[in-house]
This record gives C-alpha cells, structure tokens and sequence, in this order.
C-alpha cells in the first residue's frame, strides 16, 4: 500500500515539474524559431566618417634628464619656463619616501574636507558613500586599478562626513595632527632631490607617457600622397621620448594623414571636420582642413588638419589612427538589411500586431550597416516610419498584410 502511494505521489511532483518544462520548451522553441526578427527604430545620430592613419605633428622641446625620476606636475599642465618638473632620486628609498609623502598630503586634504559638511544632509552622504562604493567595485572590476585610490578616497570622504554629521566624532585633529608629525618625518627622510626644470613654456609630457617625432612639418609638406602614406606604414620618426619629457610650445598641433582617392574627396568640399583618435583620446574635437592633394594615378589622397584644442591624452599621440568626421545626421536608426525596394519604392516592414506592414521611408544618411530615415514619419505620406516602430530586419517572403507566425 506504502509502495502504492508513493508512486502515485511521485507521478504527481513529476507531473508538476515536467508540464512547465514542456510549456517552456515549447515556448522558447516558437521564439527560436520565428522566421523574422525585429530591432526597435530608435533616433540616433550617424557621421559621416573615414579613418585614417598619419602623424601627429606638435610644436615642441625635449626635456633633458637622466636616473630614477619622480614628477612634479600632470601630464598636459601647463608650466612656465624655469618650473620643476622633476625630481631624480639617488636612492630607492628617497623615491620611496616621494611616494608616502603624496599619500599623507592626499590623507591631510581629505580629512580637511571632511569636516567640511556645510550644504549637505546624511542621507546624501549615504548615497554618495554608495555611489563610490560601486565606483570602487567597478575600477576593481574592470581591472582599472590606476583609479581604484581615487575611488577609494571618494568612500573615505562621504564615510568621514558622516561621521562629523551623526556627532560619532567632532573633528579629526588627533589624526591630523599625527599624520602631520609623520609628514615632517618623511620630509626629512626625502631630503632635497636635485630637480629638473622645463627649458621653456608650454604643456608637460612625461617620458613614460609618449613617443616623440623625429619629422617636422616642413618633411611632411614635402612629401607626396604615396611617400606620405608608405612613411607612416613603416612608422618613420616615431622614436622613444627620452630624458625627463617634453614640453609641447603651442595648443595649436597638425594632423598629416592619408586615405584613398574617393574618400579624399570629401575634404574638397569641407572647410572643417572633427577628429578623435579611437581607444586612445576619444574626445571629439573641431579642426580646420588646412591642405588636400589628390593623387588620380597611385589612388591615393594627402591631408593635413588643423587643431588648436588640446588636452593630456592628445600630447602623447604620435602615429594613430583619426576618426574624421564630416557632418552629422539625426534620425531614426534601421538595420541596412531591413530595406526593400517594392514598385519602386523604398521601405521597410514593420510588425504591428501579429501583422507585417509595410512603410515608405526617406533616407537621410545610410552606410553599409545602418540607414538613417527621417524623424517626421506619418502613415499616408511619403515618410511612414515612426520612432519606436518595430523594424522587421529579418524575414521571409514579406508582404504588407502578411500574417506573422
């Protein structure tokens, strides 16, 4: 009888999780398997782009120096003649106490803005402590260990008012006042490093932070397209930066670059683009089209571009890849395999319901991957296709009407 019920009981919990299961798989089975796939008409804004290789060219002077160095100023800030720039260690010890004495001065500021709680409650020091919590979780996660301090020191501080703010502690002058005692100590220790002083004015570049180039502007003008374009193939002039940096003498820099024929084009007719450099100063910046020479026989085209923003990441290119950008265009973006021409017609099919419906579209800027349609789109006019339409990008043998499975 025992036995009975026990299989009866185990039938039911196999029926209990076998039906969603089967339910489910059924399910997952139908979505798999639809014969079309749908991607949201979102707006968006596309460039008008090339990429191009070529040399970053700086009006600048190196920096003289030798031995174990410390810096004494950001990489990109602006120093006058004479400044010190670095100092040269004559012991591992003397670098090492450099380093302590930078963390104590960083500790001593943070707990003086720490008492600092004028303008702010509690409960927006605890979601500020949060925020940096995820901040410090996420450096750590990413690997980006070079802005875990900074992070770490954000929790430090939203932790620190907190306490001046719920009356866990009145101030922090017993560890201000021990942390300066261990300054004056380590100042000893460091002694008076011998430093280096920039020869002239202008933006800071550490060595470790930059290749230098060789070629100037007068080498680069006299070269053609094609001696241009094989010099930056072999990565000529592109030497290590040596001795202690170099100082970059005007916020003014050029950009000598090449492409093909057909995108050389392009800067004919534009006066200014923008630029970036991918993965390595992302920041879009304004330049001039200073000069364009087209080569018709070897296919190829000559540029230079000029720029006069400027910022850390920038002064350390040498050879790179630019982004150029030409115009920008707004709209609602669309997967290129989404088009279809029908009696002559541009358009895309559109999911509205179980039913695919077919749109006109105006295309205002299309590559080889997406198209940009007109944001203005009413069913009845030229233009149908409206934001947050759901854009049939793959199917088979669409029709307006169409019922989808």
């Amino acid at each position: 009888m025992r036995s009975s019920k026990q299989k009866i009981i185990t039938a039911i919990v196999l029926a209990i999780l076998v039906v969603p299961a089967v339910y489910l798989g059924v399910q997952l089975f139908a979505i798999l398997n639809r014969p079309y796939r749908t991607e949201t008409a979102v707006e968006y804004v596309m460039s008008d782009s090339v990429f191009a290789d070529g040399y970053v060219v700086f009006d600048q002077t190196p920096v003289e120096g030798s031995g174990d160095l410390g810096y004494l100023v950001e990489n990109g800030e602006r120093v006058a003649s004479g400044t010190a720039v670095a100092e040269v260690y004559t012991s591992t010890e003397q670098a090492q106490s450099r380093r302590q004495l930078e963390e104590i001065e960083t500790q001593l500021s943070l707990l003086e803005k720490s008492e600092n709680t004028s303008g702010t409650d509690v409960d927006m020091l605890y979601k500020q402590q949060q925020n940096a919590l995820y901040d410090l979780l996420d450096c750590i996660d990413m690997q980006a260990y070079n802005q875990v301090g900074e992070a770490g020191n954000q929790y430090l501080l939203a932790a620190n008012k907190i306490q001046i703010m719920t009356g866990a502690v009145s101030n922090f002058a017993q560890a201000k006042q021990e942390l300066q005692t261990l300054k004056d100590q380590v100042q000893a220790q460091l002694g008076q490093p011998a430093t280096i002083s920039a020869p002239v004015g202008g933006y800071f570049v550490a060595a470790d932070s930059a290749d230098i180039l060789s070629l100037t502007r007068e080498d680069l003008d006299a070269m053609d397209a094609t001696t241009l374009a094989q010099s930056i193939q072999n990565g000529d002039g592109v030497q290590p930066l040596e001795g202690a940096g170099k100082i970059v003498t005007s916020y003014a820099w050029y950009f000598y670059g090449t492409c093909s024929l057909e995108e050389g084009k392009k800067f004919q007719n534009a006066s200014s683009v923008e630029i970036s450099f991918p993965g390595v100063a992302e920041k879009t910046l304004p330049a001039t089209v200073e000069s364009i020479e087209l080569d018709e026989e070897q296919g190829f085209a000559k540029f230079m571009l000029h720029c006069e923003y400027i910022g850390a990441d920038v002064l350390g290119l040498s050879l790179e890849e630019a982004k150029i950008d030409f115009e920008s265009y707004e709209g609602l973006r669309v997967d290129a395999d989404a088009l279809h021409i029908v009696d002559g017609e541009k358009g895309v099919y559109v999911k509205y319901g179980n039913l695919a419906r077919w749109r006109k579209i105006q295309i205002v800027y299309q590559n080889e991957e997406y198209l940009l349609v007109a944001e203005d789109g009413k069913v009845g006019t030229d233009n149908e296709l409206r934001m947050f339409d759901e854009v049939i990008v793959e199917g088979t043998d669409l029709k307006d009407g169409k019922i989808l499975s």
